[in-house]
């Protein structure tokens, strides 16, 4: 598999969880790759249930957020172990309301580059079937999502760090 290809089948399990979770897709997102870690940022919708109460009671809302949060999580993980045979060490994320923009971290026990050659995408009978047309569809829409609005420093920001990847721990 190519670095690309996982790209795309990575923003795409992404916003299938969401479609899950939150009833709705993302706007935008992109995925920056640095040595183990997958960093996705994500142009997002609040969903309106959490946008009324969020003028109610700051609490509740939060303990929605948290949730939601959580459940996304655990379902991104079974997803990745389905979709690619693979279970990340960990995926963390978090979401500003404000800004409607969320961030995510995949790590993985390996570089991704080393993953790349053993990665396979596991097709489920419903993919097979539909001949997933349009899922390549929104794998290209998604690879290619416009993150211009956020500003350049918003993501990204590996290419002035560079692209070497230190030792374990030490980062």
């Amino acid at each position: 598999m190519t670095m690309g290809e996982f790209k795309q089948e990575l923003l795409r399990i992404n916003n299938k969880v969401n479609m899950e979770v939150f009833n709705q897709g993302l706007l935008s997102q992109r995925v920056d790759i640095i040595c183990n870690r997958a960093v996705i940022t994500a142009k997002n919708r609040r969903v309106s249930v959490l946008s009324i109460s969020g003028n109610m009671d700051r609490n509740t809302t939060e303990i929605m957020d948290r949730i939601l949060i959580i459940r996304f999580k655990q379902r991104f993980l079974e997803e990745m172990e389905k979709h690619f045979g693979i279970r990340p060490l960990a995926h963390l994320k978090d979401y500003d309301p404000e800004l409607e923009i969320s961030i995510s971290v995949t790590l993985f026990e390996k570089d991704i580059e080393e993953l790349l050659p053993d990665l396979q995408v596991r097709e489920t009978e419903p993919e097979k079937k539909a001949g997933s047309k349009a899922g390549k569809k929104s794998a290209r829409h998604t690879a290619d999502a416009d993150f211009s609005k956020m500003g350049k420093n918003a993501v990204g920001a590996q290419k002035s760090a560079g692209h070497a990847c230190l030792g374990a721990g030490a980062d």
